[in-house]
């Protein structure tokens, strides 16, 4: 797996921990304390690292297919694509 990213990768992945950040504190609802802001942060990099994880599962089994080699920007941009689907599944529902 080559793992150097591109730049939009890296903007892909702040706009993803950004969103998680911000539903996780929508979630907690009004008087969220200092203690509380690290913990969403915290909780969106996990949340961020683990749909990356889980995006490369695939990744891996289509480049394995098609026998090209697999990147780390693919799955970036597929967990990107799965946080897009669920902002958008979030404003309908």
């Amino acid at each position: 797996m080559d793992w150097r990213m591109d730049k939009s990768s890296w903007a892909m992945l702040v706009a993803m921990l950004a969103t998680m950040v911000y539903f996780i504190l929508q979630g907690a609802g009004d008087g969220v304390s200092t203690a509380g802001y690290f913990q969403a942060i915290g909780y969106g990099l996990l949340s961020v690292l683990v749909l990356v994880a889980l995006a490369s599962i695939p990744v891996l089994v289509y480049c394995y297919i098609v026998k090209m080699i697999p990147d780390i920007d693919y799955s970036i941009r597929l967990a990107f694509v799965v946080t897009i689907i669920g902002i958008i599944s979030e404003i309908i529902f």
